[in-house]
């Protein structure tokens, strides 16, 4: 099987990442009514689907070291719909609401782009400005991530490694890709001057 070009592994790759996209997006659309329900119920201490969107002390998390000093907070979780699933949960507070809505609209995002990415990949010519742009605007998403999540890393000054190196992982990700689109020209330059010359 060929790995860029029509039938190939890229477009496969391009329609799971289109199914990722999809996925993602719905959470993201889902998180962010839910959020609503959630503000309204605060507001007006309505019990308006409490099984679905829970806001109490006492949502259901087990008594760790973690937990145990966070016992007195207000806490949300949204759970699926019409099951017991939870898709999040946390503290309720603004912080923590935004910042679990970006990381929702960075991943809706990071597979769009992806899968723009591949499907372009997957054309007669993959050396073309779509490829191009495409590659480029998911460069700077990982580029802007990374540096977004390094200085919030030392602002708030956190002690998790792995959050670092995460946010150090999608940095360097980007550079790669912006090399990639260094290449993307240069073939696109290469075939164009080609075609002149037939």
């Amino acid at each position: 099987m060929k790995i860029i070009g029509k039938n190939s592994l890229s477009q496969y790759i391009s329609y799971l990442l289109f199914v990722l996209f999809i996925i993602i997006a719905f959470n993201l659309v889902y998180e962010i009514i839910g959020h609503g329900i959630l503000f309204y119920k605060y507001k007006t201490g309505s019990s308006i689907l409490s099984d679905t969107f829970v806001l109490a002390n006492d949502v259901g998390w087990s008594k760790n070291k973690w937990t145990i000093p966070m016992e007195n907070l207000l806490k949300f979780k949204i759970n699926y719909p019409f099951s017991d699933i939870q898709m999040v949960t946390g503290v309720y507070a603004p912080n923590q609401i935004i910042h679990n809505i970006l990381g929702m609209i960075f991943l809706s995002l990071f597979f769009f782009f992806s899968y723009r990415c591949f499907k372009e990949m997957s054309a007669d010519q993959i050396f073309n400005q779509n490829a191009i742009k495409w590659l480029k605007r998911f460069c700077f998403l990982n580029l802007i991530i990374g540096a977004a999540g390094i200085f919030e890393f030392f602002y708030f000054k956190m002690n998790s490694v792995y959050t670092l190196l995460t946010y150090f992982f999608f940095a360097f990700f980007g550079i790669i890709i912006l090399f990639i689109v260094e290449f993307f020209k240069k073939g696109l330059a290469l075939q164009t001057e080609n075609d002149l010359t037939i």
